[in-house]
């Protein structure tokens, strides 16, 4: 429990120090032997390892080459959750203790909000995320313990949907705290100002509301989107950040129109993972990114038609299992496909998956739905076989 609890907090506290505790757990089920579960999302990850670090050598790029083992390290994680968490009471337990921290950086967030306490650079504000990884020009936007105001807010819808999941099923004060939190949340997503994570939310909730069978709530929601998506363009200045947002839109298109001239250029490899930053600036003319903030685009771009099939199939298989396991009735699927719409829907701005806390949020998740499909499907032994086996060394 106590290592649980730490590896949240370092996670969720740290945005370079995250994938510690992922590599330390890798380490443990190579040296316990732990299983490799044959499933389409383990293999895709483990090959969208491989095919992103050849094409970090094709692009004669150590920093792609180098990078794509952050790949291989969410293969591990992804592993370590389908071999430990196994049922609906481990999973609540371990939310429970992420949303336990996430409180903590929230609060964070809110003393940031009013007060200059992430623009005073220190070493120890920079290790934890207060201090922004990029500067952004808003400086009233809060990035809570993730170094950027759009991780920090997809990281907070997440646990707003925590915070709701746990609502309906408790009673009494404990309900009480838990709407308390989600107020919390709710509060600090506004003050990071990130449009896209409210995407995220509006669509993460339609989601919710339609696996909970919620049908007219699922239509309310739809058409709140659509009538706030139609009053933003109509009337932006009424909205956050609204004095920017045609600005805004035309740095992504700007940007969305570089990376797709260069996905045309190498369309199978791609130019690398954060290769867009460094791709030929005679081909990519706009200032610089390290992603193409369109999840989408950003894969097409940075390992090609190639890693992109990968990714798209992977996700349509992880549809599939979250529609398996609702015909199961299980409790937590309107969680973790809400999860995946939000973190999906901001994706059509942001490519935030590339920042390790939340990297481990969308493959954790995604691994605790096949955890689960597992328990619901009948999977033959010979489909589970050792990772490494310490009797067999010589």
């Amino acid at each position: 429990m106590y290592g649980m609890i730490m590896s949240a907090f370092v996670i969720v506290f740290s945005p370079y120090l995250a994938l510690i505790p992922i590599a330390f757990i890798g380490l443990c089920m190579v040296l316990r032997s732990q299983f490799l579960i044959y499933n389409t999302w383990n293999i895709g990850l483990f090959f969208l390892f491989v095919w992103s670090f050849l094409v970090g050598l094709l692009n004669t790029s150590i920093v792609s080459a180098t990078v794509s083992f952050a790949v291989l390290l969410y293969f591990l994680l992804s592993l370590y959750l389908q071999n430990h968490y196994t049922d609906e009471q481990k999973i609540e337990q371990l939310l429970k203790v992420f949303l336990l921290v996430s409180v903590i950086s929230a609060l964070i967030g809110v003393v940031e909000g009013y007060t200059s306490i992430q623009y005073q650079p220190s070493w120890w504000k920079h290790l934890f995320g207060i201090y922004p990884l990029v500067a952004f020009r808003e400086k009233y936007r809060i990035s809570g313990t993730f170094g950027n105001p759009n991780v920090a807010a997809i990281w907070y819808v997440v646990m707003i949907f925590v915070c709701y999941y746990f609502f309906n099923r408790s009673n009494g004060y404990l309900k009480i705290l838990y709407a308390l939190a989600g107020g919390l949340f709710g509060g600090v997503l506004l003050l990071t100002g990130s449009r896209g994570a409210v995407i995220g939310l509006l669509l993460g909730l339609i989601i919710y509301a339609y696996f909970m069978g919620h049908k007219k709530k699922m239509c309310i929601v739809m058409g709140i989107l659509t009538l706030g998506t139609i009053l933003m363009f109509a009337f932006p200045e009424h909205f956050p950040r609204g004095h920017d947002f045609f600005e805004s839109l035309r740095d992504r298109r700007s940007i969305w129109v570089n990376c797709l001239r260069l996905f045309k250029v190498k369309p199978v490899t791609g130019w690398g993972l954060l290769g867009i930053y460094y791709a030929d600036p005679r081909i990519y003319h706009y200032f610089r990114n390290f992603h193409a903030h369109n999840i989408w685009i950003t894969m097409a771009a940075t390992v090609g038609i190639v890693g992109l099939g990968i990714f798209t199939y992977m996700q349509f298989d992880l549809f599939a299992k979250i529609k398996r396991l609702s015909t199961c009735r299980c409790q937590l699927v309107p969680l973790l496909a809400a999860v995946q719409a939000a973190v999906l829907g901001q994706g059509f701005l942001d490519f935030t998956i590339m920042n390790p806390q939340v990297g481990i949020l969308f493959i954790g998740s995604s691994a605790l739905v096949y955890s689960l499909a597992a328990q619901y499907e009948d999977i033959p032994v010979k489909r589970y076989f050792p990772l490494y086996n310490m009797q067999h060394k010589v």
